[in-house]
């Protein structure tokens, strides 16, 4: 389509800053040492912060899990050599193991740590390293384990984060219909097939992969009063069949639909792409014509998904510009000018929409799922009570960004009680309900490019008791490993879901809706966001 390929990669690699680094001693939470009773603090000559970590016994056991606290593109591991032996498995999160030597026969256990291993080459996100203790061969033993500290990029190259988006753009908008539901041209309907246009009406779930819309092969009374998706005549049957299992399973609440490539027509923009021509839905029905998962495809690289989603492939394609799509979504109580209407953009993002910078947060790496790994929370009873820092009460630091989650926040159980304990909630009652401080405040830092604070109510102030007590926005999401947000949150910020070189530099952005009159322009970001 657009021969632009070269100069848009040029351009997304360009995108990196150099930044100062952050030195992290062995003593910080982000360190995990296993076994856990065999490691011991020891002051040794010249370690960073005083003490280093060394394992005394079952050494052939030693492991060290690190976290990063923040996005890095660089890693360097700080430790002592050692006589007896020393060779180590470095992976970061879970790829290829790299060998790590710290033998040196001459040491004589008075010489400061050394730098054992570096690398600057990393996708700039938070990542996961896992260091094991491997037998030396040269020894005929495991050598003493040991950790001084890591380096990473300082907090400052949060700013890494930020991606660039070149000038005269390829790029398109639709108008969202409600709460992220879109419409798009599918297969014989759409007009790069001679079609007459008709449009099925999708929700773009961030939350998930894969994509289906109702087909008219599908023969169920519920596929009726559907916008039908109608096979193109060059569609190719990919001869996979995608199920998608609900609730309590069974017939009744399973999806199944054939993988079929077809055309995707989003704006002025078609692809050829993936998704599923569902032929048999629940029995309850579905209230659109379909789902277009947009979680990432690529993790570090590699295809993490069964398949890409139209975005990601209209960038590989060179149709649009950047690997970005951005939604501006007017809640109810926005006050806009006329002819201002919600909107989503792919391949760049409408500088008319938003004010300021926007804060891009940093991701996890290994998960296709728009994750961020690590973020402060804090938390207020109310007015005149104090902001409580309970990030390090919570059992679980990660937290999804959906779209298709009508719920503002939901906590994994014991995360749940936290809260309710900390702010003084009420319950359960006899029906299992709580009742939170009607003026409780929630607040997030995401260790952003702009270091921004998000704060939000915890309680719904219309649904008070008489008694100061409200119902809760949050909600107990059970036996769940992650925090999740979704509309009511997303709904306040213009978002934009950037993809990055199939999951390299992916980040998410958030900005502070624009609500005045140039709103209801349409002016492509160049530069910097």
């Amino acid at each position: 389509m657009l021969s632009t390929a070269g100069l848009l990669l040029s351009a997304f690699i360009a995108s990196a800053r150099a930044a100062p680094s952050l030195a992290i001693d062995a003593t910080s939470a982000s360190f995990q040492f296993f076994p856990s009773g065999s490691w011991k603090e020891i002051a040794a000559p010249g370690a960073y912060g005083g003490t280093s970590r060394f394992l005394l016994a079952q050494a052939n056991m030693g492991t060290i899990l690190i976290t990063l606290p923040s996005a890095s593109s660089m890693f360097q591991l700080w430790g002592y050599q050692r006589s007896d032996g020393g060779l180590y498995s470095l992976s970061f999160d879970s790829g290829s193991p790299t060998q790590v030597d710290v033998y040196n026969a001459t040491s004589t256990g008075t010489d400061p740590p050394r730098l054992l291993y570096s690398t600057t080459n990393l996708s700039n996100s938070i990542h996961t390293i896992n260091i094991t203790n491997l037998y030396d061969s040269r020894t005929s033993k495991y050598g003493q384990m040991n950790m001084d500290h890591i380096v990473i990029n300082s907090a400052d190259s949060t700013s890494n984060l930020a991606p660039t988006f070149p000038s005269n753009p390829a790029w398109t908008t639709e108008t969202i219909e409600s709460a992220y539901h879109v419409k798009l041209a599918l297969g014989a309907n759409s007009p790069a097939n001679g079609g007459s246009g008709q449009e099925s009406e999708v929700l773009f779930d961030t939350g998930a992969g894969g994509a289906w819309v109702v087909w008219n092969g599908c023969t169920e009374s519920q596929c009726a009063n559907h916008n039908d998706y109608v096979e193109s005549s060059h569609v190719i049957n990919e001869t996979i069949i995608d199920t998608i299992v609900y609730g309590s399973g069974g017939p009744a609440n399973t999806m199944v639909s054939y993988r079929v490539n077809d055309t995707v027509t989003f704006g002025s923009f078609s692809v050829e792409t993936s998704f599923g021509a569902s032929y048999s839905i629940p029995s309850g029905g579905e209230s659109i014509d379909g789902n277009f998962g947009m979680a990432r495809s690529y993790c570090n690289g590699k295809l993490c998904s069964n398949y890409p989603n139209f975005v990601e492939v209209m960038y590989q394609e060179g149709i649009i510009s950047s690997p970005v799509i951005a939604f501006y979504l007017l809640a109810s109580t926005d006050d806009v000018p006329a002819n201002t209407q919600s909107e989503v953009a792919i391949g760049a993002l409408d500088a008319s929409k938003y004010t300021g910078s926007m804060d891009w947060i940093p991701l996890t790496s290994t998960d296709s799922m728009w994750i961020s790994p690590g973020n402060t929370r804090y938390a207020s009873a109310g007015l005149g009570q104090p902001s409580m820092d309970l990030t390090s009460q919570f059992n679980h630091t990660k937290l999804t960004f959906d779209t298709g989650d009508p719920g503002l926040l939901g906590l994994p159980t014991n995360d749940w009680k936290t809260l309710v304990a900390a702010i003084g909630g009420q319950g359960p009652d006899s029906s299992g309900d709580y009742l939170f401080p009607c003026n409780s405040t929630m607040t997030f830092n995401f260790n952003g490019s702009e270091g921004r604070n998000y704060t939000f109510n915890l309680a719904d102030i219309t649904k008070d008791n008489g008694s100061g007590f409200c119902s809760p926005l949050a909600n107990d999401a059970g036996d769940t490993t992650n925090w999740i947000t979704g509309v009511p949150f997303f709904e306040h910020y213009y978002t934009a879901w950037y993809y990055g070189n199939k999951g390299v530099g992916s980040t998410l952005g958030l900005g502070w809706k624009n609500l005045n009159t140039t709103a209801s322009q349409s002016t492509p970001v160049v530069g910097y966001a």
